[in-house]
């Protein structure tokens, strides 16, 4: 065992909906939730969920059901969360924004027995269910009910007084990882983990009631119980940021300044940029994960940073490190209160001290499993070592015990990646290419130069080529866009290594497309040749033509916030919001050339 913690977080709480009735009766008027102008005081929170988690009963939902939450980051989200909790059930965090095939897919493979959805989206839910737009069979249908909530408002149901008794040990969220087969899995998540996880975010950090903490993530994503359980259970406030992401690391640090933002989760990207930006004096405590964590702060913040480390199965954290100005790579840390970390080869022995092992994780917060894969589950989950009727995880990264104590994060053992905080399996990415026409070979990597996805295809037939923007297209409409490649290359033979296996080192180099003939001719002004040096540094493409879309290049929301910060470095005036309206170069180039005196 090369890490772990002797000590049990602080848990006042046993599961975290008990942690919110506790405030909500301590402090009824202290300020929940805060989105934009509305403002849901603990007692209000408390009264809705109660409120929606006797609808729930009244429609069925009892002790372990899961309930999809189909809804965009907002107070309902919220409300609706901890009703499902209340009601004895656990919860399913999807992301509305993603591709209705995915979101089926998700839904059928739950058997959730509710889904809670916006009135104007319930349709998208109706029973039943596709995959890559083919039916799915019978056995794997989805059968149950869809509730728009704004209707459970209207319901006479009274409000659930006393909840079924909810343990440690029963599920609180279910939460779907990308799959290295093509489907993605559902991962078990303990009440038990979450409380631990709150216990430790309070007393690490100090978070208590007067704390503004931000809620940032997607709910698909497991930040988002990382954000939210730890505030509400601290009796904190909890900030959400309305729709999409501010337009530059700038506005980002505007929004934390005015918002009076104390705690904030950022992932690695957004971490990294802002810490070059001034936050205001309110922010005491600036978190970051989700990726490898490759520099450190500037001397003199205002605030400490946290590198914190934890696949899903570990109910979201599992190490953490405080990160200061000298030394080298960051580190990942120590094990949180009541989660061990071991160092272990193939065959499941310790390392020597300093060698590098796979790092399994046990402990309180270690999941229940793969929903609806006991052979998954039986590879991923084992005996632990020390504690034989607990299991521990094998996370598939590798690390090494610094001299200083903790660990340093080295790499993983299989090819999965991380995307902008989301795991990905390149083969669930690579089963949705070959699905597609034209398409004999695919391989999928992460891009060395950005956070990006690249794919490399080999065509069916060499005189009739696929388009590859229009594979990009096709893939959007069955994969979240964080997994979808940001450039697809067409081959003749995929690059093989010496003992002739796929070369993917070769293919995560940068990948240049070929020097296309411009119908409309070159660059026609200096916003547009500023806007395109810009451009291919931001996608790492080699050349860009004044008719290319942002998006369609390969860019996404993050990339559009980088691209907008840089901009306005050179004196452009733009943020990324201009770029979901005018997403082609010359077009953003006229508007910003408007915009941006003396361009």
């Amino acid at each position: 065992m090369t890490g772990s913690s002797s000590a049990t977080a602080t848990r006042p709480f046993a599961v975290v909906s008990a942690g919110v009735r506790w405030w909500a009766q301590v402090q009824p008027d202290q300020h929940a939730v805060v989105s934009g102008g509305e403002v849901l005081t603990y007692s209000d929170l408390y009264g809705r969920s109660s409120r929606l988690a006797g609808v729930l009963r009244a429609r069925g939902v009892g002790k372990g059901d899961l309930v999809v939450l189909a809804l965009e980051r907002s107070p309902d989200l919220v409300v609706a969360a901890l009703a499902v909790l209340l009601a004895g059930g656990a919860y399913v965090g999807v992301d509305v924004e993603d591709p209705d095939a995915r979101l089926s897919a998700v839904i059928a493979d739950s058997g959730a027995r509710l889904v809670i959805a916006r009135e104007a989206d319930a349709p998208r839910f109706a029973a039943g269910g596709t995959w890559d737009g083919d039916a799915l069979p019978a056995e794997r249908a989805w059968r149950g009910d869809v509730l728009p909530i704004e209707r459970a408002w209207e319901s006479d149901a009274p409000a659930l007084g006393e909840g079924p008794e909810v343990t440690p040990d029963d599920l609180c969220y279910v939460l779907y990882t990308s799959g290295s087969t093509g489907v993605p899995k559902g991962v078990l998540v303990p009440h038990g983990g979450i409380a631990n996880l709150a216990a430790w975010h309070q007393d690490t950090f100090d978070v208590r009631p007067g704390d503004r903490v931000s809620q940032i993530a997607r709910p698909s994503f497991d930040a988002w119980a990382l954000e939210v359980w730890p505030c509400l259970t601290a009796g904190a406030t909890l900030h959400l940021m309305e729709g999409r992401l501010p337009g530059s690391s700038d506005a980002l640090a505007r929004w934390i300044s005015t918002q009076g933002i104390t705690v904030c989760f950022l992932t690695t990207v957004l971490a990294v940029d802002l810490l070059d930006e001034p936050v205001g004096g309110s922010l005491r405590v600036l978190l970051t994960g989700g990726e490898k964590l490759h520099r450190r702060p500037p001397s003199g913040l205002s605030y400490r940073l946290y590198n914190l480390y934890g696949p899903t199965e570990t109910s979201v954290v599992a190490t953490y490190a405080e990160v200061g100005p000298e030394g080298g790579t960051p580190p990942i840390g120590h094990p949180l209160p009541g989660m061990r970390a071991y160092l272990l080869d193939e065959e499941r022995r310790p390392v020597p001290p300093g060698s590098v092992g796979e790092l399994y994780i046990g402990g309180t917060g270690v999941a229940h499993g793969y929903l609806n894969r006991p052979e998954l589950t039986a590879q991923r989950f084992m005996p632990d070592l020390v504690d034989l009727g607990a299991r521990m995880y094998a996370t598939g990264d590798r690390a090494r015990e610094l001299p200083e104590g903790g660990l340093a994060f080295a790499g993983r053992v299989d090819d999965q990646v991380k995307v902008r905080g989301f795991r990905v399996e390149p083969g669930e990415v690579e089963s949705a290419l070959l699905r597609l026409d034209g398409v004999r070979e695919a391989v999928v990597v992460k891009s060395e130069q950005a956070d990006q996805l690249v794919a490399a295809v080999v065509p069916d037939d060499p005189a009739d080529l696929p388009d590859p923007v229009g594979l990009r297209r096709e893939l959007a409409r069955d994969l979240p866009d964080y997994m979808v490649p940001a450039v697809v290359t067409l081959l003749d033979a995929l690059p093989l290594t010496s003992h002739g296996k796929v070369d993917r080192k070769a293919l995560a180099k940068r990948q240049e497309p070929a020097v296309r003939e411009e119908e409309s001719g070159g660059l026609r002004t200096d916003t547009e040749r500023m806007l395109a040096e810009l451009w291919c540094e931001v996608l790492q493409v080699g050349s860009v033509s004044r008719e290319d879309s942002f998006f369609e290049s390969g860019g996404d929301s993050l990339l559009a916030i980088r691209l907008a910060s840089r901009a306005r470095q050179r004196g452009l005036q733009m943020v990324a919001d201009d770029l979901f309206e005018y997403d082609v170069l010359h077009e953003l180039a006229a508007f910003v050339s408007t915009a941006s005196p003396g361009t």
